[in-house]
């Protein structure tokens, strides 16, 4: 409710129906959610939130999930507005370029003081960017399904 309020206010509607805004919000969306990866790497979860070793634990692997399953999802947006191919061909190039950030987002972490870059954490964020792939695929799946069915 308090969402829609905002997106109906007059000035809101201008600047998100804005040819340029609708042109490029894909790839800002995307170059917002790497800086914030990236900013979130160079941080210990310890600044955000007073938790316990387990609970941080099982919150930056949730959050591994998370982040780099919407990595994919926002990859393969763009890659299914520039390149008119099969969806099963975006779909491999946004998992090789959401692991290809992934391998680099653990190489940064390797730098940072208190932090650690593991393999272990590019097969979460792996998990989590197939989870996204796997929903695509079934929404795509399901969409075939209906328009046969017309």
């Amino acid at each position: 409710m308090f969402f829609k309020k905002i997106l109906e206010h007059r000035h809101i509607k201008r600047v998100i129906t804005h040819r340029h805004f609708v042109k490029y919000e894909k790839y800002a969306s995307l170059i917002i959610w790497l800086a914030a990866i990236f900013y979130l790497s160079n941080n210990s979860l310890r600044e955000f939130v007073i938790i316990t070793d387990w609970w941080e634990f099982i919150i930056r692997k949730l959050a591994h999930l998370f982040e780099f399953g919407v990595l994919t999802y926002l990859i393969f947006r763009i890659l299914g507005e520039t390149e008119k191919r099969h969806v099963y061909w975006n779909l491999f190039w946004a998992f090789t370029f959401t692991i290809l950030y992934a391998v680099s987002d653990e190489y940064h972490q390797s730098f940072i003081a208190g932090r650690t870059g593991t393999y272990k954490d590019v097969l979460i964020d792996g998990v989590g960017s197939l989870i996204v792939i796997w929903l695509i695929y079934l929404n795509y799946q399901h969409k075939r399904f209906l328009n046969k069915q017309k």
